[in-house]
């Protein structure tokens, strides 16, 4: 198990990438809601920020960022950047290019890159299980 220290400067670093890459966009959606189910069309709607708890997510087409900062969330799509900050969430993803996962007990499987010739991800939390391609 790594050190808090040591997954904090680690996530610090993850974000850091990752805001370089996009702006301080608001999300298109955000679900603070507890206990919801949406579908959801990144054609329409591109950025997800995902609060509340309990939720289950089908996103449509290759959202440009997908955040999960809630528990227990259960979610399927794709995205071009991932963050899940949350605890106890279940992220299946056909594809994504860029995935941090600083919460713990996740579990995140990634398919395959968006644009990248394979997904770059980033693991500082604690007890996560992170699936990608070989």
């Amino acid at each position: 198990m790594k050190s808090f220290a040591t997954a904090l400067i680690a996530a610090l670093a993850a974000f850091a990438a990752l805001a370089a890459l996009g702006g301080p966009a608001l999300a298109d959606i955000t679900i603070t809601e507890n206990n919801k189910t949406v579908a959801i069309d990144c054609a329409k709607d591109g950025e997800i920020l995902l609060v509340g708890n309990n939720i289950k997510v089908t996103a449509t087409g290759v959202c440009g960022k997908l955040t999960i900062s809630g528990n227990h969330a259960k979610v399927t799509g794709s995205a071009q950047q991932v963050v899940v900050s949350g605890n106890h969430n279940a992220v299946t993803l056909a594809a994504a290019d860029d995935v941090l996962v600083s919460g713990n007990n996740n579990t995140v499987t990634v398919a395959k890159a968006v644009k990248l010739p394979a997904p770059r991800i980033s693991n500082p939390g604690n007890d996560n299980t992170v699936k990608q391609p070989k």
